[in-house]
């Protein structure tokens, strides 16, 4: 099979094309899956540069989000069936290829009137908003503010959309008017162009001097000198990424707002059932009926993950990006 391969630690030039790799083998709690589409997510440019917090062993096929056809169940598992349409999470590695596999507890079923590139930008991204908001966040209050960074990324948009249906105040900040004008069009009711404008200044400014009660920050460094003057008194800031380096937060500053800082990561979220099975219920429907808006700003064929690569780096993207393995695999399905 292909898969993208790296062996070292390294820019976009690190990733080539492997063309004769071996099927991956499910063991008995596992699935083997015939990939249709990967996602492209941050973490994936952490894992290919050696700065993710869980380092991976070289070589290793990059990719932990994908959505196909079951291909192989493993021996233990009863609930999935080879042709059936799935989505799923790959843990660290391993979904940039033509067969992947997943734990099948990491395996969602999908109706086979869902469209897999569609599919491919659920996992991960819905998921992750999801969590960030209800489990870090305990965002249970309705009418708070939330402030989402990166706003016009796959995982801002859905926390746009999801804050605001909760019945929170949300402010987005994000890099061009464009971006800003994306985030207002799926959910965030105000929308700061952190370029050209102060946006801990333009935070107090929206909020009447209140400040936010929710920060959902991916950026990480960058941000948070400016979150400590933007966070309400009793506020919490939630990291779930840290695409500008890791922050280094201030407890006497914390102090001084009473705020709070928590983390998430969705590699404990899938570990809960509990929490898994919520947040599936809660939007896999709204994302198949349509109410959910899952926007794809941009698919690249396998030949060009480095060009994708670059355009996820340099913060030149807007909503979901995906990689596609075989485009037509769902029409093949069902000749």
């Amino acid at each position: 099979m292909r898969a993208v391969m790296v062996n070292e630690p390294g820019g976009p030039e690190v990733m080539r094309i492997a063309a004769d790799l071996p099927l991956p083998e499910p063991k008995p709690n596992e699935v083997r899956i015939r990939v249709a589409y990967a996602g492209l997510n941050f973490f994936d440019v952490l894992q290919r540069s050696g700065r993710y917090l869980r380092k991976p062993k070289y070589p290793t096929v990059l990719g932990g989000e994908i959505s196909g056809i079951v291909d192989q169940a493993g021996d233990s598992v009863n609930h999935l069936s080879p042709g059936q349409p799935v989505c799923a999470l790959t843990g660290s590695s391993g979904g940039y290829a033509e067969y992947a596999v997943a734990e099948a507890d990491a395996v969602i079923p999908l109706p086979h009137a869902m469209p897999l590139k569609l599919a491919a930008a659920y996992p991960l991204q819905v998921l992750t908003a999801w969590g960030v908001l209800n489990v870090s966040a305990k965002a249970h209050h309705p009418g708070e503010w939330v402030l989402v960074h990166a706003a016009a990324g796959g995982v801002g948009t859905i926390l746009c959309q999801l804050a605001r249906d909760a019945g929170n105040l949300v402010i987005a900040t994000a890099g061009t008017d464009e971006k800003c004008a994306h985030a207002k069009k799926h959910g965030a009711q105000w929308a700061i162009n952190y370029k050209t404008e102060a946006w801990p200044q333009r935070v107090r400014e929206i909020t009447g001097g209140h400040g936010v009660d929710i920060i959902c920050d991916s950026v990480g460094k960058e941000t948070q000198t400016g979150n400590m003057r933007a966070i309400a008194n009793f506020g919490r800031v939630v990291i779930f990424g840290y695409a500008s380096g890791e922050p280094k937060y201030d407890m006497n500053v914390l102090w001084g707002r009473s705020a709070g800082i928590t983390t998430y990561g969705l590699y404990h979220h899938v570990l809960h059932e509990t929490i898994t099975k919520r947040s599936i219920r809660e939007t896999l429907p709204r994302v198949i009926n349509g109410e959910l808006k899952l926007p794809v700003g941009g698919i690249y064929p396998l030949e060009q993950v480095a060009q994708a690569h670059e355009a996820l780096e340099g913060r030149q993207t807007i909503g979901k990006l995906l990689l596609e393995i075989d485009g037509n695999l769902r029409s093949e399905r069902r000749q």
